[in-house]
Order: C-alpha cells, then sequence, then structure tokens
C-alpha cells in the first residue's frame, strides 16, 4: 500500500512538473513534455481509480460549507435578538434571584428582630428572676445570721456557763491539790511562799523540797512541779522577775529530782555577806548559767537551815519603798518584759528608771527611751504614753530630780 501511494505521488509530481515545464520549452520538447504529462496522469488515474469520488466528496463538501456558511449568515443575522433574548432571560433571573434574596434578607432581619425582643424579654424576665432570687437570698441570709447569731448567743451563753464551771472545778482542784504552803516568817521563806503563790495563780502547782541561802546574795528554792518539769516554771521568769520586784531575773536548773530557782530580790543587795566555814567563796554579780549543785548541798532543806544562826541575819524588808537612786542599782538587770504603767508606783519601775538615768552604760536621761525600755509606749500611744510620762516624772521627783516638762524632754547633764 506504500509503494502504491509512492508511485501515485511520483507520477503527480511528474504531471505537475510536465504542466509547468511545457510552456517555456521549445515546440519539440514542449510537445514531449505534455505527452509525458498526459501519459503520468493517465497512470495516475489509473492506479487511482477513487480520485473522482474524491472529488465528489469534495463539492459535496464544499457545497454542505456554503449551506453551513448561509446558514450560519442567516443566524448571524438573527443572533443579537437572541442574544438580547438571552439577555433579558438573564437578567429576569437575576432580577428574581435578587428579589428572593433581599425578601429573604428582610424574612432574616425580621426574624432577627423578633429574636432580638424576645431575648431582650427573656434577660428582663431574669433580671427580674434574679432581683426576686436575690431579694429571697438575702432574707433568708438575714434570717439565717439572725439565727446563727440567736444561737451562737446561745452557745456563748453556754460556753461561758461552762467556763465558770471550769474555773470553779480548777479552783476546787486547785485546792484540793495544792500542797501546803511553806510556814515561817523568815525572809527566805516568805519570798519562796510568795514565788509558789504566783506560780500557783499561773496554776502550776509545786511541791516545796527545801530553801537554801547562796553567799552571792540568792535565795535558792527547791521546788517539784506536780505537772511538767523545769519548763513549766520557766516560761513563767518574766513574770516572777517583775511581780517579785526581783534584782533580776531568776535562773533555773534541774537538780537532784527538783526544779531549783535561784532568786535575788532588791533587799539581799544591801544585806551583808553569809560567813562560811573556811575560806569565802569569791562574790559574783550574777550566777552562772548553770550553778553547780554545791549551791544546794550545804543546805539541803529548810528542816536542816531552820537552826543555822545565819538565818537570824535577814530580817523583812520595811514596807516603804526605796525612792532613792544610790548604788544598789549597779548590779540591776533589766527584765525582758515591759511593766504596765497603771497603779501604784512599784519598786522594780524605780529602780529600773533609776539605773537608766545614773548607772546604765553609757546613761539614759531621753524621757521617751527610758519610756520605751521601760514601759514599752511610744509618742503618740495615746493614754499608755500618757501614763507612762507622768509616772516617770513622779519617780523622778521622788528621787530628788526636778523633770522638765516643757518640750517634754529632758537634757543629759
Amino acid at each position: 500500500m506504500t509503494i502504491k501511494r509512492l508511485l501515485q505521488y511520483f507520477l503527480a509530481s511528474i504531471n505537475i512538473a510536465a504542466a509547468v515545464a511545457h510552456p517555456i520549452l521549445n515546440e519539440e520538447y514542449s510537445i514531449y513534455t505534455r505527452g509525458l504529462g498526459v501519459l503520468c496522469g493517465l497512470l495516475y488515474w489509473k492506479t487511482s481509480p477513487n480520485i473522482f469520488e474524491i472529488i465528489n466528496n469534495l463539492n459535496n463538501h464544499h457545497s454542505n460549507l456554503k449551506k453551513d456558511i448561509k446558514r450560519l449568515n442567516s443566524e448571524l443575522e438573527i443572533l443579537p435578538r437572541k442574544l438580547d433574548d438571552l439577555a433579558r432571560i438573564k437578567q429576569q433571573e437575576l432580577d428574581n434571584k435578587q428579589a428572593a434574596i433581599i425578601a429573604r434578607e428582610e424574612q432574616l432581619h425580621s426574624s432577627i428582630e423578633a429574636a432580638n425582643r424576645a431575648l431582650a424579654k427573656r434577660e428582663q424576665e431574669l433580671l427580674e428572676s434574679i432581683e426576686v432570687t436575690n431579694s429571697e437570698f438575702e432574707k433568708d441570709k438575714q434570717r439565717f445570721l439572725e439565727e446563727t447569731d440567736v444561737a451562737i448567743a446561745l452557745g456563748q451563753s453556754k460556753i461561758d456557763l461552762l467556763e465558770s464551771e471550769i474555773d470553779e472545778l480548777r479552783s476546787l482542784l486547785a485546792q484540793y491539790e495544792a500542797p501546803a504552803l511553806p510556814e515561817g516568817s523568815s525572809f527566805e521563806m516568805i519570798l519562796v511562799r510568795h514565788c509558789m503563790e504566783l506560780l500557783l495563780n499561773k496554776r502550776v502547782v509545786c511541791e516545796f523540797k527545801g530553801v537554801s541561802l547562796d553567799p552571792d546574795g540568792y535565795v535558792v528554792a527547791r521546788l517539784k512541779p506536780q505537772d511538767g518539769g523545769q519548763k513549766a516554771i520557766e516560761k513563767w521568769a518574766n513574770y516572777l522577775h517583775i511581780e517579785m520586784e526581783l534584782a533580776e531575773a531568776p535562773k533555773f536548773a534541774t537538780l537532784r529530782g527538783a526544779v531549783q530557782i535561784w532568786l535575788k530580790p532588791q533587799e539581799m543587795v544591801r544585806l551583808p555577806s553569809l560567813p562560811f566555814d573556811g575560806e569565802p567563796p569569791n562574790p559574783s554579780p550574777n550566777p552562772p548559767p548553770n550553778p553547780p549543785n554545791l549551791r544546794v548541798i550545804k543546805t539541803e532543806s529548810y528542816d536542816n537551815f531552820a537552826q543555822s544562826p545565819m538565818q537570824q541575819t535577814f530580817t523583812q524588808s520595811s514596807p516603804q519603798p526605796n525612792k532613792e537612786f544610790d548604788e544598789r542599782l549597779m548590779g540591776f538587770v533589766e527584765p525582758k518584759a515591759k511593766l504596765p504603767p497603771y497603779g501604784a508606783i512599784r519598786q522594780i519601775e524605780r529602780d529600773w528608771v533609776g539605773y537608766l538615768w545614773c548607772f546604765h552604760d553609757p546613761v539614759i536621761r531621753n524621757q521617751k527611751e527610758i519610756i520605751f525600755r521601760t514601759w514599752g509606749y511610744k509618742s503618740g500611744d495615746g493614754d499608755g504614753f500618757q501614763s507612762a510620762r507622768a509616772r516617770l516624772h513622779q519617780i523622778l521627783r521622788d528621787a530628788g530630780i526636778q523633770p522638765k516638762t516643757r518640750d517634754r524632754r529632758i537634757i543629759n547633764e
């Protein structure tokens, strides 16, 4: 099939070449050329019997194309009208859709407005309900608080009654449990009895084990607490220091089955030293933090001490307070607790002020500082400071010192 196709192309080419070349050749060669072209055309026609059918088909196709062109031309004439109609239809559809959208938007807007109105109404109802609920809650709360106050008052009254009953029972128990206080009129016996009474006021019940005298001017009491040990008494050291008007805070040690307490009253500072067998010990202004047992071994109990001739050396102090600032205050030890600036002026207040005024290193003459160190009040603390300042002025005047009160300061000398 391919060889036949090539042969047809070759014959057709020769025919075309002969048709093109014969006009330009001379007459003799032009005749030969035209004959060759005719021969090649006949051979091409012989080898291609369907060429006329193809030509016919081409003619038919050409006529069909003309008809289509004519039809298309006719359609082109009516195409603007169709386009106008189509545009009008599409515009109508677009307008309908826009109208539907606008109607839907209006419907949605009306629905939103209705929902907003319903929501506002619901919010108003909720607010009213909340107000009603809050009002009821406040009423219930007020009623509950009133009932609670009544119940608390009733419970408090019961607690007060029970506390009074407990206090009564404690008083009876203390009377039952409290041992007999040591008897005797000597200075050291009165001092240790006063100490036991003060501890008993703090519900510390102690058993008396003995009392002795220390060569350094201490009364050494031996007490055995019924509940607790040394800590039960030691926590009240400042209380004993202030209430017993001691020269310094008491010292404590647990020795030989009892709590040993070293008490140094103000009166003992002025008493002479005690005679002892052999060489007297070196006096010390303060006992060591852990005193040795030697101070108790000499006189273990009051029964052994009652026959000692040294007892007669000590006498009760005069009830009149010592208002002068003398050398006895050089060994004064400041209490850790502040003193209350109310009631009668006690000796420890006078001694504390005198120690700060005359013997502290350096001496303190500033009223505000003395008031703060002694009574714990500062300027502006109201009645407490005023009372403390009045007591300070009275103590200074009793000691023969006239305080300056114009600017509420005492100038340092």
